[in-house]
């Protein structure tokens, strides 16, 4: 019951967002602790069972080493630590919330109803009042967008259809974000749920397919100084950073990362002095992987090859002992994967919140009964 009346305060931050147009880690540090508060009132007695309990044992040695290792031995700065290593940390909550189901489909349908309407009321009063190319509701479009992703996958599997007018408003709002991997999620999302009506309603969803393509592409050409090439963006300067510091790498190095925790090459950290504010919190001039921001590149190159199929398949499980199909799991991941190849997709805690919506809608039988 707390858990429910507290998930309640949501709608209430969402009303806040539609009324605050500068950046601010408020609404960021309201959903960590949501989230934290809703795992801690889901422990009482575990009952995620033995089919996640090798993930979370796993999961919680890797943690506890890297920290006697990273912090206690090398004298690592205990928030440089959390922000490597937070998906690891989310993963261990996240497990509480297993058969832990608090919200009913009625709650969640106008849950994510109040979203679309604030997402699209938010964003348009952004561009078309104030002219602002990135719209956002609470932190920033690339993280927010795939929390109403997931949202938007959740309310199709729970209907089993959506309609029209609900993929073209959600269409809408993130043509508005002026998100390139926003856009990417879109048409990844789109494509699911209308595959096996792609070729029936061709006629409908063709003419919307080409015009939402036709404002994506003149929004990309826009992000990339108004001609198509991805090589101004800044996430290719970024790609080109890591290159340079695996580009001695072995084949172990690619499985398991550099050393617990390793910064950048000062050439690198001096190359991308623009983004200071990503610097370590050591304040030594001194910056780690978070400033590629792509996460799997971060990923790659703080846990490895392993270290990132660890967190797929940790939340590929989860998702399923919740109840859903593989497939489900799969296109969650999917919109996680193309979030992560621009920002922290798995790091976000909204993210983590999409999965929160995942794990807490009741269901009429879980696979795992």
């Amino acid at each position: 019951m707390i858990r429910k009346i507290y998930f309640h305060l949501f709608y209430f931050i969402g009303f806040v967002g539609l009324f605050v147009y500068s950046h601010t880690f408020f609404f960021n540090a309201f959903f960590e602790i949501s989230f934290f508060l809703i795992s801690f009132l889901s422990m009482g007695k575990m009952k995620f069972g033995k089919r996640i309990s090798s993930y979370f044992i796993l999961n919680l040695g890797y943690i506890v080493f890297s920290i006697v290792y990273a912090i206690f031995l090398n004298g690592s700065n205990f928030k440089d630590f959390l922000l490597i290593y937070k998906i690891y940390i989310y993963l261990f909550f996240l497990t509480f919330l297993l058969n832990r189901q608090f919200l009913t489909e009625k709650i969640f349908f106008n849950f994510h109803k109040f979203y679309v309407g604030i997402f699209l009321l938010k964003y348009s009063i952004y561009v078309f009042r104030y002219g602002f190319s990135r719209p956002i509701l609470f932190y920033e479009n690339n993280f927010e967008l795939m929390l109403l992703a997931l949202s938007f996958y959740l309310y199709y599997i729970k209907k089993a259809k959506v309609s029209i007018l609900h993929q073209v408003v959600i269409g809408i709002i993130f043509i508005l974000s002026g998100s390139i991997s926003g856009i990417l999620i879109l048409f990844f999302v789109l494509a699911i749920i209308n595959q096996k009506y792609l070729l029936k309603k061709a006629i409908y969803l063709v003419p919307i397919f080409i015009l939402f393509s036709f404002f994506a592409f003149e929004m990309i050409k826009s992000r990339t100084g108004g001609e198509l090439d991805f090589t101004r963006n800044a996430r290719y300067k970024f790609m080109l950073s890591f290159f340079y510091e695996v580009r001695e790498w072995s084949i172990l190095d690619f499985l398991v990362g550099k050393e617990r925790i390793t910064p950048l090459s000062q050439e690198t950290c001096r190359s991308l002095r623009y983004w200071h504010s990503l610097f370590s919190y050591k304040k030594d001039g001194s910056c780690y992987s978070v400033i590629l921001h792509s996460y799997i590149l971060r990923a790659i190159y703080d846990h490895g090859v392993l270290g990132l199929l660890f967190i797929v398949f940790y939340i590929k499980k989860i998702i399923e002992l919740s109840g859903y199909k593989t497939k489900n799991a799969l296109v969650v991941l999917g919109i996680v994967l193309i979030n992560g190849l621009s920002v922290s997709s798995f790091n976000s805690i909204y993210f983590v919140i999409g999965v929160l919506l995942f794990l807490s809608v009741k269901k009429p039988e879980l696979t795992y009964n």
